[in-house]
């Protein structure tokens, strides 16, 4: 098999889609670990009659690794085990809490991060977190923030391994009524379209994130399901293409029997989670093709995350069928880029979309959502900015007519950027793509405390613990892809 004539002439691609292509020509099956051969490198090769040993030859380094061919499948292998090994990277892994002043209060979703870096996480709802720092980043310093409060940056080998106390100092402006004069809402609309190309990236880029979807009836959990997903994000610049999520690993509670029977499946929830980057998708409150929709006030100044902020307040001018969302935007003053958004749909709103939400009702039941709100920020790397978390949360309240009862049904979905890489970005395999109509808690089963390896997460609150313990830890579900 070695010595068969290969012709085939390919444009820039990667070295696993080069293998895959190959392979389907030829009926030749490969296995190798993607680390080993650098698989998302791109190459460009004119193969005119020459051998696949000598392909082959040309894509990895002969001296580092070798294969074997067995019937028609080509395994390649390390020749030096030893040195593999070597490579392994080193983790620290520092726990602690965020407070407020002197009362020291718990902080919830304090932004946690390696200054400088696209690396961090998220304090819980009682203020703890756990940050996974590698070895290359150990001299490197944690930056802290959260809206409203001073930042607070600390050295990463100063830190408290399992015990670290960070206490944030509130701030506050003393603001002029000059000041509610000066921002005009219409000129802050212009600065921020005008600036989207500069603020936002428009480049591929691969974005490692932490998901979750939590569904409670009144106070109790009965379903949680978390995963690592990747997410292909297309250029700012480009509203046509959209971004591409892939599954690498999760696991979930079992679900335990809800009220009624009812059950919840949301269909598609990390594909439309990322549909929450109201940037990406140019959201009709800040676009300026729909601008006259809504009426837009300035509100106040506040801190976000160490940088000086302005808010914003948008309603619907007009009961429009077609415009249905209300909230606040926060607008960075020194880059005039959107650094939050806050909305929610309007009671006319919810009417609107009630068919959409509930597709099916139980019977003698009557679902009605009572609340369906959105929160997304964004973060600043460099000179640009990046979605950091967008969350979802949706109240529907079920009455039963027969038996005269109400139920509270609570589902909320989050996702948090972990890490970001850039540069020569393989896409994804049309197959590895999460769909829109796939339902994500079929695709994990089982619950494990020490599944996350080194992969960030946000850490589960007390509550979320206790539900989670009760949880088989068995039936795990992973893809075989490398992080």
């Amino acid at each position: 098999m070695l010595s068969q004539k290969i012709s085939l002439t390919t444009d820039s691609i990667s070295k696993t889609a080069l293998l895959d292509t190959i392979g389907k020509a030829y009926n030749i099956h490969f296995s190798y670990n993607p680390e080993l051969i650098q698989s998302s490198k791109l190459v460009k090769i004119e193969m005119d009659s020459i051998s696949l040993d000598s392909l082959l030859n040309q894509l990895i380094d002969p001296e580092k690794l070798g294969y074997k061919a067995i019937e028609n499948q080509i395994i390649f292998f390390p020749l030096h085990i030893s040195k593999t090994k070597e490579k392994t990277v080193r983790y620290k892994i520092i726990k602690g809490v965020v407070t407020a002043g002197r009362k020291e209060n718990p902080i919830p979703y304090c932004n946690i991060a390696i200054s400088g870096k696209a690396m961090g996480t998220l304090t819980n709802m009682d203020g703890l977190f756990a940050l996974k720092i590698p070895e290359e980043f150990w001299t490197d310093s944690l930056s802290f923030s959260c809206m409203g409060y001073c930042p607070e940056i600390i050295p990463i080998e100063t830190c408290d391994e399992n015990n670290l106390i960070v206490n944030l100092l509130s701030k506050t402006f003393q603001l002029q009524s000059v000041d509610v004069f000066h921002y005009n809402t219409g000129r802050i609309l212009d600065s921020i379209e005008a600036r989207l190309t500069a603020n936002y990236d428009n480049k591929f880029s691969l974005y490692t994130t932490f998901y979750r979807e939590m569904i409670q009836e009144n106070d109790q959990y009965i379903d949680i399901s978390e995963a690592v997903l990747q997410v292909m994000k297309a250029p700012y610049s480009n509203e046509i293409r959209e971004d591409n999520v892939k599954f690498l690993k999760g696991r979930k509670g079992a679900e335990r029997k809800p009220f009624n029977n009812i059950t919840f499946k949301l269909k598609g929830g990390p594909y439309y989670i990322t549909k929450l980057d109201v940037i990406k998708n140019h959201e009709s409150f800040i676009n300026p093709e729909f601008r006259h929709l809504y009426s837009y006030e300035y509100e106040r100044k506040l801190l976000l995350d160490g940088r000086e902020t302005i808010v914003i307040s948008f309603i619907p001018v007009y009961s429009l069928r077609d415009v249905l969302f209300e909230g606040e935007i926060y607008i960075d003053l020194k880059t005039w880029a959107i650094a939050r958004i806050d909305f929610e749909y309007t009671r006319q709103g919810l009417k609107e979309v009630r068919q959409s939400l509930i597709q099916k009702e139980p019977k003698n039941c009557k679902a009605i959502p009572t609340e369906v709100a959105y929160v997304v920020q964004y973060k600043i790397l460099g000179k640009k900015w990046y979605l950091l978390t967008a969350q979802s949360s949706m109240q529907i309240k079920i009455n039963d007519r027969e038996q005269k009862q109400k139920t509270k049904f609570h589902s909320t979905s989050e996702i948090l950027t972990t890490n970001i890489e850039k540069g020569d970005i393989e896409q994804f395999n049309r197959k590895e793509i999460f769909k829109a109509n796939e339902i994500f808690t079929e695709k994990i089963m089982g619950y494990d405390k020490a599944f996350w390896e080194h992969y960030n997460t946000i850490q589960p609150e007390e509550k979320l613990i206790d539900a989670l313990e009760g949880f088989d830890n068995q039936n795990l579900s992973t893809n075989n892809i490398q992080p």
